[in-house]
């Protein structure tokens, strides 16, 4: 399997439904949970989401894309099939018992 980078724009000031949005969460945790999505981000202006998609191609990973309850919001998708993608876990340091 490969790893897909995309870049998806959102209008600024888009006005989406919170419906939509609650809807856009459950979709991500679903997609996370079965190992498909790697990595999700959202721009702090709100006018960009990164993310990551595992699949076997650019065409399954762009349908991932496309079933976003989002979808019809975005201006762009921009779609980069990555070399290499290594996620580091935030881990805690190991106790002492001193």
């Amino acid at each position: 399997m490969a790893a897909f980078f995309f870049q998806l724009s959102l209008p600024q000031y888009a006005e989406i439904p919170a419906t939509a949005v609650e809807e856009q969460k459950q979709h991500i945790d679903r997609l996370a949970s079965e190992g498909r999505l790697l990595s999700y981000s959202v721009a702090a202006l709100k006018n960009f989401i990164w993310c990551i998609i595992r699949a076997e191609d650019e065409t399954e990973a762009s349908g991932y894309i496309a079933d976003f309850p989002l979808f019809s919001f975005f201006s762009d998708v921009q779609c980069h099939l990555l070399l290499y993608h290594h996620e580091f876990s935030a881990s805690m340091p190991d106790i002492s018992m001193n």
